[in-house]
């Protein structure tokens, strides 16, 4: 079962890059030459936080990204993504930054996790 979901999972994340670029590129077409950093880069966290290291450890054979770490990857690029529609419309957000604050901690959980997961590995 995991040696299934480890070779896909590079393939989701790679699906994700190609998604944000895609929905990136139709926003902005249609935002009559307005723009945002957030959304133009917004593919750059589903890249780099999940299609590299999921592509490293499929590669090396070492195991897969945990889901609190997907889900930190998840929750930065959609916090980049409303970003960008907000900054586009011409508005601003307290709420948005919050985004980013609870990617990264789910980020460090995800980091946590594979900490302890490979520990309790090693004991065994």
């Amino acid at each position: 079962m995991y040696t299934s979901v480890t070779k896909k999972e590079p393939l989701v994340w790679l699906g994700i890059t190609v998604f944000t670029i895609i929905f990136a590129a139709v926003y902005e077409h249609f935002s009559f030459g307005v723009w945002s950093n957030a959304m133009v880069f917004m593919f750059v966290f589903p890249l780099i936080l999940g299609f590299l290291p999921s592509l490293i450890l499929t590669v090396a054979r070492w195991g897969y990204l945990p889901r609190l770490w997907n889900d930190g990857v998840l929750v930065i690029t959609a916090g980049s993504m409303l970003t960008g529609i907000i900054e586009i419309y011409g508005s601003d957000s307290y709420y948005t930054p919050w985004f980013f604050y609870i990617g990264t901690a789910l980020l460090a959980l995800g980091v946590l996790q594979i900490i302890f997961t490979k520990k309790d590995k090693a004991q065994q």
